[in-house]
């Protein structure tokens, strides 16, 4: 049997994701995760080993008696696969949203801290202000003043009454200025702080609703799992009968045919993310012509190599994401993170697992690049790929390197993230039915035309 390590998606448990965005993505993440529901199996009707040993009797119903069983287990994949995605889809949905709930928390706290300052602030303002009226009623604003405290009921009434007076001095107006923009702060930020924790409140409950919806979709990927490998392997079997071979023999021949099919899609998507990024620098406005050279002169010792790098440094950037000269990554950082990931082959999958012995996919890519001191975005693969963009960071997929992020998803969403290894394999974190693994990529039609370089 073919090493589960090479075998294609659908045969490992391919209900992959449970791994993690802004507040702004939440919305269209989630709208997809209709697609995380329990996917229905409707019986294809299997062939029984009666019909296999009857159709095997002639030559043309054994060759159409083989056809159907190798369509239905181009079927059974089929299926284990979109069960697959939409498990994925699912579980982006939930790291989305409990990206949003963690921002929203910590906006909550810091808002709440500001409130009890500014009200400790107003309160020392409004004692001043209340100074200053006893202060008038000692300099003859007696009349002012006892009015003020015999009839100002409030706070409010003791801070307009003083901004009317006319007996303020300018010192006067400039303190009750203070207490009643202190109190306005203090007011406002208090509304602030109520709406962040209504919003606290409602990302709590959208993270158990996607956490739920999550877990379903990995159920159905659990059962479109099971049921192609129980399937399948019986079909194996009586393709093996009809074709007078073995079962391994079928399976080798499948995994062989399966891999020549992924190296032609790795160099099709290769092409077609060159297509992109021509068609991206052609439209991108033409660089301003470069001054012309002065005359040399004799730079300090420290200068050039500092005006070397800068200039360097700037050619990556715009070659990025472009038909230009990709940025070349540091290979220190890339062995560091690649070291990091690959000590956890084997380990667990778990949804928003983050170390230190179990992971998902954006947990683990998240991980290995901290481990070089790279920042790389959130437990997120849609932060990520944003992230990656918003740093210049990006890359098309035809000049992937080793240690590049390759993104599965598009449009905004990106549900699966993983390192690339060379020679079209991946180091991933890919699902709950399988450990940390080395895999060849899967699912070309999902591949981002751009892969992420952290460490340029």
């Amino acid at each position: 049997m073919a090493n589960s390590n090479t075998r294609p998606r659908a045969r490992l448990r391919p209900n992959r994701l449970f791994s993690a965005v802004g507040i702004g993505m939440v919305g269209a993440v989630s709208a997809t995760v209709g697609l995380g529901a329990p996917v229905a199996f409707a019986d294809p009707g299997y062939p029984s080993w009666d019909d296999v040993q009857q159709a095997k009797q002639n030559e043309a119903t054994k060759q159409t008696e083989i056809e159907k069983i190798s369509g239905l287990l181009t079927d059974l994949q089929a299926s284990a696969e979109a069960a697959a995605t939409s498990s994925q889809i699912a579980a982006e949905a939930y790291r989305v949203t409990q990206d949003a709930l963690d921002a929203a928390t910590t906006r909550e706290a810091a808002l709440t801290e500001q409130v009890a300052t500014a009200q400790t602030t107003a309160a020392t303002s409004k004692m001043r202000a209340g100074l200053i009226a006893a202060h008038l009623n000692k300099a003859g604003a007696g009349g002012l003043s006892l009015n003020l405290f015999l009839n100002g009921n409030t706070a409010d009434d003791l801070l307009h009454q003083l901004g009317t007076a006319s007996k303020l001095s300018e010192q006067s107006e400039a303190i009750y200025g203070e207490a009643l923009q202190d109190k306005n702060t203090a007011e406002s930020l208090g509304a602030q702080a109520a709406a962040a924790s209504d919003e606290r409140e409602r990302l709590t409950e959208e993270s158990k609703s996607t956490f739920d919806a999550a877990n379903r979709a990995a159920s159905a990927t659990q059962t479109a799992y099971d049921v192609e490998q129980k399937k399948s392997s019986e079909l194996y079997e009586q393709l093996a009968m009809l074709k007078d071979t073995t079962a391994e023999e079928e399976r080798s021949y499948q995994t062989g045919l399966d891999a020549a099919a992924s190296a032609r899609a790795f160099a099709a998507a290769q092409a077609n993310a060159a297509r992109i990024a021509a068609a991206a620098a052609a439209q991108a406005p033409a660089a301003p012509a470069a001054p012309a050279a002065p005359a040399p002169v004799a730079p300090p010792a420290s200068g050039g190599g500092s005006s070397s790098g800068g200039s360097s440094s700037g050619g990556s950037s715009s070659g990025a994401g472009t038909g230009g000269s990709a940025p070349i990554p540091n290979a220190n950082a890339v062995s560091t993170a690649v070291n990091f990931a690959r000590a956890q082959l084997g380990d667990r999958y778990v949804l928003g697992g983050a170390g230190p012995n179990v992971w998902d996919c954006s947990g683990l890519t998240k991980a290995a690049y901290a481990a070089a001191g790279i920042y790389i975005g959130t437990h997120s693969a849609t932060n990520q790929y944003n992230t990656m963009a918003a740093q210049g960071k990006l890359v098309s997929f035809s000049q992937v390197a080793v240690g590049d992020l390759v993104f599965w998803g598009g449009r905004g969403d990106y549900y699966h993230v993983a390192i690339y290894m060379g020679g079209g394999q991946i180091l991933e974190a890919p699902n709950p039915n399988a450990p940390v693994r080395i895999h060849s990529i899967w699912s070309f039609g999902d591949v981002s035309p751009y892969v992420g370089r952290p460490s340029s």
